[in-house]
């Protein structure tokens, strides 16, 4: 499976455009754009129908960051007919994508409460399946974030489930870029970053 994955945008054509080129390249599976597509909800005109003009809607998959609400992904979705990840999942194969937006402080708060709860719930729906983890927020303590943001249910989750294999996620802009290892996952933080992850069986490959 290929994913491109990208977060925290901001308006910003310039990584559209990077995220188009690629997808022209490398034909993935998904688009993942891992929230914070806005600047405090404010979207720029043309933004996502730029990329709809390139690449099948039904491909895209987002989530909210902490400068966009639930309410507004859900509005994305009904008029460009992209895919609200935002609590849910997808099973693709072997593996299950699952999206759980917000971060720690602004428009978007998690509840670390809630968030646990739908970690839990979800993997008693999932089987053996392998788990990658599409988040706006960090896990805390990682290496991906200096440990600046993150949640705790996040990092919970993957060090106590052996099938989680990728968590990718955004909102450190400062260390977009960077990896790390929890328990048997790769962790990877997008934030102003456009990368290409190949994923197969166990192994995850970046580019």
């Amino acid at each position: 499976m290929k994913l491109i994955v990208s977060s925290d945008i901001h308006n910003d054509f310039g990584m559209i455009y990077k995220i188009i080129e690629l997808y022209k390249k490398e034909r993935p599976d998904y688009i993942v754009i891992l929230g914070d597509i806005s600047e405090f909800g404010e979207i720029e005109k043309g933004l996502i129908k730029k990329l709809t003009e390139y690449i099948n809607p039904n491909k895209i998959l987002i989530i909210p960051g902490n400068h966009e609400t639930s309410e507004d992904i859900e509005l994305l979705e009904k008029i460009y007919k992209i895919r609200n990840l935002d609590k849910r999942y997808i099973i693709k194969d072997n593996f299950v994508l699952v999206g759980f937006g917000g971060a720690d402080v602004l428009l978007n708060v998690i509840d670390e409460k809630e968030f646990e709860e739908f970690l839990n719930e979800l993997k008693k729906k999932i089987n053996d399946k392998y788990i990658i983890l599409l988040t706006h927020i960090p896990p805390k303590g990682s290496i991906s974030s200096l440990d600046i943001s993150g949640s705790y249910a996040l990092r919970k989750f993957i060090q106590n489930n052996d099938k989680v294999i990728l968590n990718i996620h955004g909102h450190m802009h400062e260390t977009g870029g960077l990896e790390d290892i929890i328990n048997k996952a790769k962790i990877l933080n997008v934030a102003r970053e456009v990368k290409l992850v190949e994923i197969y069986d166990k192994k995850t490959k970046i580019k």
